[in-house]
């Protein structure tokens, strides 16, 4: 091919070239539109990751509010009940005193949030001097989790009977009532515990924990929580751990307030023990 004709065909292509970007164009315009009167969206990933990030920031920001406003909430509720009940804490102290001797505020280990373990303070309903074998043997059945329901309620009706006599007749009634739990108020006042939150286990018991049982510990112990409302004596160990992960996904003031109204429904009909 010769140079002249080499610059005619340049020529001609320059000539076609603004035909072909009207063209390109246009299809470009159509396919735009077609997608919208569709319907179907048009992705922008950007777009889309910095809405999920802003979301995730959002509902941290919302759990981090709720943590702020339930641990000011407690401490105040503790420190008002303390006040309030006072005379009532006394004359409980000096009843458990005169029906058997020792201390009665009674003090137990206990893990809370994040394994860490403190002490809590509950009035003494039994004589100093028990053998706790028998309950260390129901603790190994319910945690484990070797007996069906029906046996492991066997085994715990047993267990109570033969608890019946370490049980002092205050502390009978502090049972039924739930008033042993009244001293609890001091570890929502120093931090150790919140109104609503999983029970703190002992260490014995925790020892015997499976991976997942541990999920209960990523918030703070409570005096009360989910399970303690649901049906409390027909739960399982697994069930409670259901429960109590459930709260734990779902933890909101107003859902504290209605596991807290519970309670009282509970303790009012007796079925607190």
């Amino acid at each position: 091919m010769t140079a002249r004709e080499k610059g005619k065909l340049t020529l001609a292509e320059n000539q076609a070239s603004p035909d072909k970007n009207r063209l390109m164009q246009k299809l470009s315009n159509e396919y735009k539109e077609s997608n919208e009167g569709s319907g179907a969206p048009v992705r922008n990933e950007t777009a889309v990751m910095r809405s999920n990030s802003s979301r995730h920031r959002i509902g941290i920001r919302n759990l981090a509010k709720y943590q702020l406003w339930k641990s000011v909430l407690d401490r105040l509720f503790g420190l008002l009940a303390i006040i309030i009940l006072s005379p009532i804490l006394i004359l409980i102290s000096v009843l458990i005193r005169l029906d058997s001797p020792g201390n009665p505020i009674f003090r137990q280990e206990r893990i809370g949030k994040d394994g860490q373990s403190f002490f809590i303070y509950k009035f003494r309903t039994m004589y100093i001097e028990h053998d706790d074998s028998a309950y260390e043997a129901f603790l190994r059945s319910y945690v484990g989790g070797d007996t069906d329901y029906d046996t492991w309620k066997k085994v715990k009706e047993n267990l109570k009977q033969n608890r019946v006599e370490n049980v002092t007749r205050i502390g009978a009634i502090l049972r039924k009532t739930n008033l042993d739990e009244l001293p609890q108020f001091l570890n929502i006042l120093k931090g150790d515990m919140s109104l609503v939150g999983p029970r703190p286990d002992i260490p014995f018991a925790v020892s015997m924990y499976q991976e997942h049982h541990r999920e209960r510990f990523r918030v703070m112990p409570g005096m009360t929580g989910l399970w303690q409302v649901s049906e409390r004596k027909k739960v399982t160990f697994e069930e409670q751990i259901r429960l109590d992960i459930e709260y734990i996904e779902k933890q909101s003031l107003l859902l504290d307030i209605k596991i807290l109204l519970l309670t009282a429904q509970v303790i009012i009909n007796g079925e607190g023990s």
